[in-house]
């Protein structure tokens, strides 16, 4: 007698969700399911927390494989020991190889990650970065397993204020903090200012303090830029061929084991990034014995205007070609387009830490390329198309994929009557691990149910849930790798 198959055997969803005790046909043969999986442990929030003396907000989620992160912010609305007005990740802690690391901010001048930090092109100053700038700061939303904290300021450049909001995203499931910013000229004259943008900005011992030398570092535009040999120096060589897709920053250690950088949650197609004019000359390139580009033109702020005489220096920043914040007008990177910088200059990046060895900036640059081609439907409730254009606004931007928005990188819905049959139709590549934002949410309590593929899922182990009851939003992250298509209930 042929045996019934099991109602769900799922190897396309990241592990199958396990049925109770079943009995074979052939000869009555007891099967026992696997043993459950464990919770993981909700998001926690410990607000004003004395770092020594870095007055901070803490928020400790856990990572994909539910492993403890926390990452201490210090407020902005004074002054803090390094002289600096707060604003940034101060102490950054996650599992590596089975101990704990903490990263904190350097002390050479740049105490930790995330600062705001603009260039004019001409005027009396250089620029300016939220050193000397005070603001306001707040945790808009901590739910059970999301939470959002803002910072604003009115940062005075080339004679203007702008005002600047910036969003930090934990949520348990995901590894990187999400970092958005918004660059608010619209109360400046158009072409009245031509600045770049460089945020988040820093210097963190990402190799669990050991302040160890460089080994390398890269970048990726619409090519990948990589440092070659086992230790940086301005004299190393390097590769600048490979085509890309997705827009990152990264730089590693080899003992220890670390990586830190910076990807952006859309394509470099989207949402240009880079600047100035290294691409003439070098991209297609390689050069084995170096040296390495001179300093200015590098496409991102990185560790070279200190790397001549410190070859330990932990220092990155994003970047843009002047124009990116003031200008109606300016030519991105590759001088093949123009851009807009006004009224809002906005972008969402993942703040990336992890072992080198695991390659995490150019693995989550890999997901980020995935999402491109995922197509989410819907049969019950709708899917979105479109939503502001950076946190802080309340202009309508089309989606370059409907459903996703690049501002938090979720996949985005409105429910109906508090139901959803959502439909994920992931293409070639997996989606690990989605982040749902359902809006039009009005229960005060999570859902009493969430199915994929009809298989009913346990809450804190088969996916992540928080309720927003002043946006009236269910936050919802799936803990789980789809592949095909999956149909996802939420009732």
């Amino acid at each position: 007698m042929t045996a019934p198959a099991p109602l769900f055997a799922g190897g396309r969803h990241g592990g199958a969700l396990l049925l109770a005790v079943a009995l074979a046909a052939c000869g009555g043969k007891e099967v026992r399911p696997e043993p459950p999986r464990a919770s993981c442990a909700p998001l926690e929030l410990a607000r004003n927390v004395d770092l020594e003396g870095f007055r901070s907000d803490r928020y400790a989620w856990r990572d994909s494989d539910c492993a403890p992160r926390s990452a201490f912010l210090v407020r902005n609305d004074t002054r803090d020991p390094a002289g600096w007005s707060g604003g940034y990740v101060r102490r950054y802690v996650y599992e590596a190889q089975g101990a704990t690391r903490t990263c904190d901010g350097a002390n050479d001048g740049v105490p930790g990650w995330g600062m705001v930090t603009c260039h004019v092109r001409t005027g009396a100053s250089w620029g300016n970065w939220t050193e000397g700038v005070t603001g306001t700061g707040r945790t808009l939303f901590a739910g059970r397993h999301h939470a959002l904290h803002e910072f604003r300021w009115s940062l005075p450049l080339g004679g203007h204020a702008v005002q600047v909001t910036v969003h930090y995203l934990f949520a348990t499931g995901r590894d990187h903090p999400l970092y958005a910013i918004t660059h608010d000229v619209s109360g400046v004259p158009p072409d009245a200012l031509e600045a770049d943008v460089r945020s988040p900005y820093g210097d963190l011992l990402f190799d669990g303090n050991a302040n160890a030398e460089i080994a390398g570092l890269g970048w990726g535009d619409r090519r990948r830029f990589v440092t070659l040999g086992s230790r940086l120096t301005m004299a190393s060589g390097w590769d600048y061929r490979e085509p890309n897709v997705v827009p990152y920053t990264r730089m590693w250690t080899a003992a220890p084991d670390a990586e830190m950088g910076v990807v952006q949650t859309q394509t470099w197609l989207q949402k240009p990034s880079g600047g100035y004019w290294l691409y003439r000359e070098a991209w297609g390139q390689r050069d084995e014995d170096g040296p390495m580009p001179v300093d200015w033109n590098w496409t991102y702020q990185l560790n070279q205007y200190q790397l001549p005489n410190n070859t330990r220096s932990h220092r990155m920043a994003w970047g843009s070609n002047y124009g990116a914040l003031g200008w109606r007008q300016y030519a991105r990177y590759g001088d093949d387009g123009m851009l807009s910088g006004h009224p809002y200059q906005s972008y969402s990046v993942f703040m990336v830490l992890g072992l080198h060895s695991k390659d995490p900036v150019l693995k989550q640059a890999a997901e980020v390329e995935a999402w491109q081609q995922v197509r989410l439907t819907a049969t019950e409730g709708s899917v979105l198309t479109q939503g502001p254009g950076g946190v802080a606004r309340s202009d309508a931007v089309p989606y370059d994929v409907p459903g996703f928005n690049p501002v938090h990188a979720t996949w985005e819905a409105r429910v109906s009557s508090n139901r959803a049959h959502l439909r994920f139709d992931t293409g070639a590549q997996p989606l690990h691990k989605p982040m749902l934002v359902l809006r039009g949410y009005t229960a005060a309590a999570p859902p009493a149910r969430v199915l994929l593929d009809e298989q009913v899922l346990a809450a804190d182990v088969d996916y992540f849930a928080s309720v927003d009851d002043a946006g009236d939003v269910l936050w919802l992250t799936l803990n789980r790798t789809l592949t095909g298509t999956a149909a996802l209930r939420v009732e």
